[in-house]
C-alpha cells in the first residue's frame, strides 16, 4: 500500500505552477522515508519534516489538555519549524543557483 501511496502522491502544485520549489517540497517523500524508517534520507529531502511533525502533535496535545503555558510552546514550535523551512529552502535555492 506504501508503494502506490507513493506512486500515486500528487505533485507539488507550487513547483508545477511556478517551476520553482516550495517550502515544503520534498515533505512527502520525507514522509515516506520516516514511515519506512531511513531517517537520513527523510532530513535530506525536508529536514522541516520532523519538527513539523512534532509541532502538530503538540498542538493536538495542547486542544486537549489545555496547559497554560501550552500556547507559549506551540508558538514557539512554529517559529522553530518555520525558520528550518526557511532555512531549507534559501540553502537549496543558493546552491542551485550558484553554479
Amino acid at each position: 500500500m506504501l508503494k502506490w501511496l507513493e506512486d500515486n502522491a500528487p505533485d507539488c502544485f507550487f513547483k508545477s505552477t511556478f517551476g520553482v520549489e516550495c517550502p515544503g517540497c520534498g515533505m512527502t517523500r520525507a514522509f515516506f522515508s520516516l514511515i519506512k524508517g531511513d531517517l537520513h534520507e527523510s532530513l535530506a529531502y525536508n529536514p522541516g519534516l520532523i519538527p513539523f511533525l512534532i509541532t502538530v502533535v503538540a498542538l493536538l496535545i495542547q486542544i486537549k489538555i489545555k496547559h497554560p503555558k501550552g500556547g507559549y510552546i506551540i508558538m514557539w514550535l512554529f517559529i522553530i519549524t518555520t525558520l528550518i523551512a526557511i532555512i531549507n529552502f534559501s540553502a537549496k535555492q543558493y546552491f542551485l543557483h550558484r553554479v
